[in-house]
């Protein structure tokens, strides 16, 4: 198993119109857990929530071109630092974050665990909205 180039190969399935929901789940263990913004996001837990997270989140932007700056692995353990850059739909507006995702693989190469962070307030401002609706986005 190579471990980066698992998740560089899962990082490029998000820079799509259409997520292929398919190719995801296939890359996530079946107890995988995510949490989509730590610390304010619940943890969504098994496969098919994860996806279900997904899902929803496609449908308020549609891509997120995930451009990784830095990415480290100790173990089964990848670490990435990306500039995400997102497009809403409802508006056509990007917005572009700092985001730090860490992921855990278990031997067979799937994803166990993954935890994003990143600044929620830069990207309601980016919105022009407030914590608060930033927080029931996230918290959906």
């Amino acid at each position: 198993m190579n471990a980066e180039r698992t998740i560089r190969n899962f990082l490029s399935l998000f820079h799509t119109r259409k997520l292929d929901i398919a190719a995801v789940r296939a890359m996530l263990a079946d107890n995988a857990r995510y949490q989509p913004i730590v610390p304010i996001a619940p943890v969504r837990e098994g496969a098919d929530a994860i996806c279900g997270e997904l899902e929803r989140q496609y449908e308020l932007y549609g891509e997120c071109a995930c451009n990784i700056l830095n990415i480290a692995v100790s173990g089964s353990t990848v670490f990435t630092e990306r500039v995400d850059t997102c497009r809403q739909l409802k508006d056509g507006r990007e917005t572009t974050t700092n985001v730090v995702g860490v992921f855990d693989l278990d031997e067979a190469g799937r994803i166990v665990s993954w935890r994003e962070y990143w600044d929620g307030l830069d990207c309601a401002g980016q919105l022009g909205i407030d914590d608060k609706a930033m927080r029931s986005i996230m918290c959906a």
